[in-house]
């Protein structure tokens, strides 16, 4: 298959009730799965309400605002399945509108999206008060509430003319502050995916535990991407809940007995700074991360060495070996390189 939509399909036939996503929540509890057949059926939907409501035509750009989970994922494929080119923005921040809102808009714009596909919450909050303060709601293109989605199914699947037509747009906002774009063809999306395949060895056995942002970069095509392609399981951990219980990742980690998992310096610096005097607590509790044969920190920027060496040093105790921690570098750094 030339198009990771139609690899979608492909899985939502021949292996329809298989569970390639789980989301976590802060408890550690399963929030939302996904198997095959839903996804599929999710993504037609929301390919139906971009054609109704959003009189989208082929080729036109789409802007998704979601947080982290699986409503992003079905949104991405729908956009692709009706010809539309899909553009991840990470959502304002509610506590932090006067930041991060105009960051939001200035992707929406460099992006020329036509349309935002959000859900309930972010269009409520983008009507109020202070986001208009912040950014004038009449001056948005429409906003499409992913909630309202008709039931009906999709007439007409979209197929490119080629592979080396847009896929979807990846954009990110540097350390520096620099906003830089990457155009990805249909033909790069599967390239990607197939290195990672080979140089992660996934297959639909496997279980991936994934806790980083999904809106670029590496993070982006592990939490969208690599799932469909390869068809191992991908549990999937917003970085927010870390927040909120600093042990939920390695716990699932631990639970799953997964041995591969991806995640983000932030992550691996709230479970260093939160966990420090828990360890001895989390190997009460039968938590081991003997298992894990790969621990990958997605970076974007600079190496940050005495983190990945202070976290590694922790976690021995729990029986993380130093040789599974290593760093991976993402398209942003080097185009030429896809993992490690």
């Amino acid at each position: 298959y030339q198009f990771i939509s139609e690899i979608l399909r492909w899985r939502a036939v021949s292996t329809s009730d298989h569970v390639i996503f789980t989301l976590l929540n802060a408890k550690g509890a399963v929030a939302t799965s996904l198997s095959c057949s839903q996804l599929h059926k999710k993504a037609e939907r929301i390919g139906n309400l971009l054609l109704d409501k959003g009189r989208i035509n082929t080729g036109d750009h789409v802007a998704l605002i979601f947080p982290p989970g699986t409503d992003l994922i079905c949104a991405f494929y729908g956009c692709l399945y009706v010809g539309a080119v899909p553009v991840t923005i990470r959502p304002p921040h509610p506590q932090n509108l006067q930041t991060t809102l105009p960051t939001v808009r200035m992707i929406v714009d460099v992006s020329k999206s036509v349309l935002v596909l959000t859900n309930q919450n972010m269009v409520k909050l983008l009507k109020t008060k202070e986001a208009n303060n912040v950014v004038d709601i009449k001056s948005w293109p429409t906003v499409l509430d992913m909630d309202d989605m008709p039931k009906k199914k999709l007439p007409v699947m979209y197929r490119a003319p080629t592979a080396e037509m847009l896929a979807y747009l990846d954009f990110s906002v540097s350390t520096t502050g620099m906003l830089a774009g990457i155009k990805m063809s249909h033909a790069a999306v599967t390239s990607l995916c197939r290195a990672m395949k080979l140089a992660c060895e996934l297959y639909p056995s496997r279980h991936i535990a994934l806790c980083l942002d999904p809106y670029s970069g590496l993070g982006f095509a592990l939490w969208c991407l690599s799932s469909i392609y390869s068809g191992h399981h991908s549990i999937l951990i917003p970085p927010s809940e870390v927040e909120a219980n600093p042990a939920l990742w390695l716990s699932a980690v631990s639970q799953s007995r997964v041995r591969d998992t991806f995640c983000s310096y932030g992550v691996m610096e709230l479970c260093t700074k939160g966990l420090g005097s828990s360890v001895h607590a989390l190997k009460a509790r039968g938590v081991s991360l003997a298992c894990v044969r790969t621990c990958v920190v997605v970076a974007e920027e600079r190496p940050r060495i005495a983190l990945t060496t202070s976290f590694s040093k922790l976690f021995s105790a729990l029986g993380l070996s130093p040789r599974a921690v290593s760093t991976s570098f993402g398209c942003r750094v080097n185009t030429a390189i896809c993992l490690q």
